[in-house]
């Protein structure tokens, strides 16, 4: 997602910092930069973010894993972020949430920005912290926050749940350009999702906050999806499995 969405806003803002674990990331579009760090080095990620006005927070173990790892670097990454904007004075944090901070919801249960926090794996409690840990950054110091609950991001929908979860690589760009831009927005969920025909999400509330108008709908791919597979039980699907590991382990 970083990738594509780097590529989709090169050359629209005077300065861009890429905190990123190892080089090289070529080539660089202009006025990029590259630090080399660790979301477990509070004292880099500070010194990168200054004079920063947004930090985009991508940067997470992407998939379910032991807890461990995921307080590791989901968890004790996302607090140093939030730190290193306050004392750096970042006025905006962009964080990459989850569709999976709700995933227990039953599917047939249409979802708002005020749906009860029901996660579905290590990840999504690791999605919820940092929603917490925006929520206090912003009440007691200010630091604003927008909060994309990201479906499923891909170039086109995979499956019958990927028909209401879809955020087509095009939306998500103009959603994360939405999200850095417009406001004031204090600590605001938005669900990051196109406007797709079969949606679980009433999204409208969040996309006006930021003013962020979806062009893309995963029917246009209904064609191509297998529909035999049964519809999942819960917003979750495989993931809400007792079994279920994740990609990684």
């Amino acid at each position: 997602m970083g990738r594509v969405i780097r590529e989709g806003l090169a050359g629209k803002y005077d300065r861009v910092v890429l905190y990123v674990r190892s080089e090289p990331i070529e080539p660089l579009f202009a006025r990029e930069e590259v630090v080399v760090g660790d979301l477990g080095d509070l004292e880099a990620l500070t010194a990168a973010a200054q004079g920063i006005d947004v930090i985009v927070h991508l940067g997470a173990v992407a998939d379910e894993a032991s807890f461990e790892r995921i307080r590791e670097v989901n968890i004790d990454g996302t607090y140093h972020v939030y730190e290193a904007a306050r004392r750096a004075g970042v006025r905006r944090v962009v964080f990459a949430s989850s569709n999976h901070i709700i995933g227990f919801h039953p599917a047939s249960e249409r979802l708002d920005e005020t749906a009860s926090i029901r996660p579905d794996t290590y990840y999504g409690v690791s999605k919820a912290f940092g929603e917490a840990m925006a929520s206090l950054y912003y009440d007691k110091w200010g630091v604003e926050s927008v909060l994309l609950r990201i479906g499923t991001f891909r170039p086109a929908p995979e499956d019958v749940r990927q028909l209401a979860l879809w955020l087509s690589w095009r939306d998500g760009v103009e959603l994360t350009r939405c999200a850095i831009e417009n406001g004031p927005v204090g600590c605001q969920v938005v669900y990051g999702v196109s406007a797709n025909t079969d949606g679980w999400w009433d999204a409208q509330a969040g996309w006006a906050a930021i003013g962020f108008t979806p062009q893309d709908n995963a029917a246009e791919h209904a064609q191509d999806i297998d529909h035999n597979v049964p519809a999942p039980k819960y917003h979750g699907g495989a993931f809400t499995a007792s079994e279920y590991q994740g990609g990684i382990w």
